[in-house]
């Protein structure tokens, strides 16, 4: 397979970003089980995949300094979109068991510790990665789900 520059990548990556919001754009003008609506719904499927891969390539490239391939990639897109974290029932046991967490509202105590101070938050491919107070948690991109949480200090 070729290998990209950054440029080209961040490039291809700005584009699929412009098709991602026209086709946003269009899908709310077709009601939902329309021909068109499903066409466009499938073309940001395939968006959504490809930014993923191309976002992933732009992280295996070496860097001298921290640069976000995207405006996706900032801690403030997470912030912003805090009220759609969610995880499932599997998730929540999953998450109170290695964090030996007290609490029944996992999500809620995920928000607090990602709005915090000293939350350290970074993303890599199709995840976002938040450090903060000896534990890491992992939360999807795309859907912010919150996968798993792993204790760092045991």
């Amino acid at each position: 397979m070729k290998q990209f520059t950054t440029e080209e990548l961040n490039e291809a990556l700005r584009a699929i970003n412009s098709i991602i919001h026209k086709c946003e754009k269009a899908q709310e003008k077709f009601p939902e089980g329309n021909s068109q609506h499903t066409l466009l719904k499938n073309r940001l499927n395939a968006m959504a995949i490809s930014k993923a891969l191309i976002t992933e390539e732009l992280y295996k490239l070496p860097t001298e300094t921290p640069v976000f391939c995207c405006e996706d990639c900032k801690p403030e897109v997470l912030i912003s979109n805090l009220e759609h974290l969610h995880t499932t029932e599997l998730g929540a046991k999953r998450i109170q068991k290695n964090l030996r967490l007290n609490t029944e509202d996992v999500v809620l105590w995920c928000k607090e510790k990602i709005k915090s101070a000293n939350a350290s938050i970074t993303r890599r491919g199709k995840n976002w990665y938040i450090t903060v107070d000896g534990c890491e948690f992992t939360v999807n991109a795309y859907s912010y789900t919150i996968i798993t949480a792993h204790n760092l200090k045991s």
